[in-house]
């Protein structure tokens, strides 16, 4: 295949004219996820084409683009360089593609859905088979037509799935980042190259783990193209200068502003709080300087979206029973049908939600409406659910179909149809087209509503890739008429641009406009929401961090955290266990362990056995869940593991949290809902997040005007 090079021209500096090299970034999938249900995907479901789309669809509440789905240290410092090169030179110019050894070789716009499949965990003949099962040799060598400098940086295992060659062209310049080990698999065939070799000595240099340290190297050399542009050509003419840039040693580099909260740790977030300058604080604090939003006397509210997020109210927790005769659809009960005080002022329900069973939207007019379906009196809002047709080129819905929508289900805030711009849908040529889409299907939507006479309020949705963008976007919507409008896209958006976007929006606003932020619930940030306008907010966040958190999963008032206890069922053969019976352990074994964990903690609880006790009981089969898929035991990584989550569970054995909490669900159920362990307890534990949530959010209201005052930059 001929390969023709992209010439295009743009102003780089001042009156100098300069050509755009394309780029391309190959990196790797990790075993961090964003989502990781119970039920994610397995290599035996990737084998057979029609169990994997029934499976997929089983889980497309977690499904997203590639790009957000990776939350391993090396994806996530890549993305920050690739976006660092991108806000220098255009979207247009960098592209990723990542292997996966689910998926094969993916681009980052690709939507999927979580799975635990990794090549690092196979043997070289399965990594050589498997790979060829998923072609990615031959989409390799598709995907780097077309591209001047391409970036590899891959794990030994990863580059054995490529088995390079593959057709490469002399005008095109490959630098590969590698161990040593892996340079036997490094072949760039025609193409200029530079490898560079990394080990150890190399990540204590960096001050980098070296599980992520060639994203970060990714990262800082784009922040110096990003000062100097020549320096990108000059690695594409000569690759050998790419060790040049690390003769010194380099400067710790701040996070950039689009990667919205992902932490590498919380002792290290916490840290940097702390050492940041005193600028930092001082510029969070300059909006509190603002005068307050001219809406500011209005209330503010909490919407929590539905997911199916029920449990069975008769559980029997000692025999993991269900209710007798239970049927999970009509029996199973919501977070506000167990407390007496509801934990969220509303309700927000997706379309995208509604349709994903086919029989709820009847099931929803059967009951008479929303309200009575999810048995809720209060005010509950409707929206389409873009995240779920994000791929689309337009929304799959028309605004009389949407209107006749709310209205026939009784909701009480509709939102009109939008489209998002976020990453690869806000390059240019692409957000423009879905920026105007959205502000017609306002226009479309309040003109009907007004004319026909619908009885819920509208909402128009503001879309916008920058803070000049949103506002001109509310200060269209407001001029249509809408009095309640709503921020979509920045559920990612680190909290500073969600600043500068509000400072700009607020401009606009009318004493009488309500504005709502779309997936943004952060509790440290509520005060310069609220100062700059904010009414409403709706987030899952406390509820999901039960069971998706790798260790905050029960919260407390003060503000603490704990991880539960995981003892997961042996009965019901989850990806662990299963690991576990294929490599030889017993199923009598494994289910004697599981009950002698559960009965320590259950008596511990009781104070009938001490903690170190109940420790040991919980470890012994605790210690065996990570088993590694080749069922060699690293004995460095076990020690390491046990030793984490030790010192995790005794914070919590110590504090007994779940004794002083006054909630319903930790009063009746007691100890069961710090047991990490099927949906019956994680979901009443995310109940509880909620309550703690709603009540730091109360707590805040009832003290706004102190909280405001006493603010200070402690925002993640």
């Amino acid at each position: 295949m001929k390969m023709t090079k992209l010439i295009e021209t743009t102003v780089v500096t001042t009156n100098c004219i300069k050509q755009k090299l394309r780029v391309l970034v190959i990196t790797s999938c990790s075993g961090e996820k964003r989502f990781k249900p119970a039920n994610q995907l397995t290599i035996e479901d990737f084998k057979n084409a029609e169990k994997l789309n029934e499976r997929s669809k089983l889980l497309v509440e977690f499904s997203c683009p590639a790009a957000f789905m990776y939350t391993g240290m090396q994806h996530l410092r890549v993305m920050e360089g690739v976006n660092i090169l991108r806000s220098r030179f255009g979207k247009e110019v960098v592209d990723v593609k990542i292997i996966s050894a689910g998926y094969g070789l993916i681009p980052e716009d690709k939507i999927i859905v979580p799975y635990s499949v990794t090549f690092n965990s196979m043997k070289s003949d399965e990594v050589r088979l498997w790979a060829n099962s998923l072609g990615i040799h031959q989409d390799f060598n598709q995907a780097v037509v077309g591209y001047d400098l391409v970036f590899v940086l891959l794990g030994e295992k990863y580059l054995r799935a490529l088995n390079l060659p593959v057709e490469t062209y002399p005008n095109q310049t490959f630098i590969f980042l590698a161990s040593n080990k892996s340079i036997h698999y490094v072949d760039s065939g025609n193409a200029k190259s530079y490898i560079l070799t990394l080990s150890n000595l190399h990540a204590s240099r960096f001050s980098c783990a070296l599980v992520g340290l060639k994203g970060h190297l990714l990262k800082l050399i784009a922040t110096k193209i990003s000062h100097n542009p020549d320096l990108l050509e000059n690695l594409y003419q000569i690759p050998e200068t790419f060790r040049d840039f690390f003769d010194k040693q380099p400067q710790q580099l701040e996070l950039p502003l689009g990667n919205s909260f992902e932490k590498e740790s919380k002792s290290k977030a916490k840290h940097n709080v702390v050492n940041k300058s005193k600028s930092t604080g001082e510029n969070f604090r300059s909006f509190l300087e603002l005068t307050p939003a001219v809406n500011n006397h209005l209330q503010m509210q909490y919407f929590i979206p539905e997911w199916d997020d029920k449990v069975d109210a008769g559980y029997d927790f000692l025999q993991d029973r269900f209710s007798l005769h239970r049927n999970a659809y009509k029996d199973d009960i919501y977070s506000h049908e167990i407390y007496a005080n509801y934990n969220y002022s509303g309700i927000l329900v997706s379309k995208i939600v509604v349709d994903k069973r086919a029989t709820k939207k009847k099931d929803i007019e059967a009951a008479g409406g929303i309200h009575n379906f999810i048995k809720f009196p209060g005010e509950i809002m409707g929206d389409c659910g873009a995240f779920g047709y994000i791929k689309q080129e337009e929304p799959p819905y028309n605004t009389r179909e949407i209107l006749d929508y709310y209205q026939r289900l009784g909701f009480n805030y509709g939102v009109s149809i939008d489209h998002l711009i976020v990453g690869p849908f806000a390059q240019p040529g692409v957000r423009e087209k879905r920026y105007e889409l959205t502000l017609r299907n306002a226009e479309d939507f309040i003109t009907k509503h007004q004319k026909i006479g619908y009885n819920f309020t509208p909402i128009g949705v503001a879309q916008g890739w920058n803070a000049e963008k949103y506002a001109d976007a509310v200060k269209a919507l407001i001029e249509m008429g809408y009095d309640f409008i709503a921020i979509g896209g920045v559920a990612r958006t680190p909290t500073r641009e969600i600043l500068e976007v509000l400072q700009e929006v607020y401009k606009h606003l009318t004493p009488t406009t309500r504005l709502h932020l779309f997936g943004v619930g952060r509790i440290d940030a509520l005060p310069y929401f609220r100062h700059l306008g904010v009414t409403s907010f709706d987030s899952a966040s406390p509820l999901r961090k039960a069971w998706f958190d790798a260790v905050e999963n029960y919260h407390t008032l003060s503000g603490k955290t704990y991880a539960a206890l995981r003892i997961p069922f042996v009965d019901k053969h989850s990806v662990r266990i299963k690991h576990l019976l294929e490599n030889g352990y017993e199923r009598e074994t494994l289910k004697q362990l599981e009950q002698e964990a559960l009965t320590a903690i259950r008596e511990y609880d009781k104070g009938n056995i001490l903690i170190d006790d109940a420790l040991n009981k919980l470890l012994a089969y605790d210690e065996l869940l990570e088993l590694p898929r080749d069922g060699k035991v690293d004995a460095f990584a076990k020690a390491r593991r046990i030793r984490q989550h030790t010192q995790m569970y005794r914070k919590l054995l110590e504090a007994k949290p779940w004794q002083q909490c006054e909630c319903e669900i930790c009063q009746k159920v007691g100890v069961e809902s710090v047991i990490f362990r099927g949906n019956d307890r994680n979901r009443r534990r995310g109940f509880h997040n909620t309550y703690v949530f709603y009540k730091r959010f109360q707590e805040f209201l009832a003290n706004e005007d102190k909280v405001e005052s006493d603010c200070s930059n402690h925002i993640e």
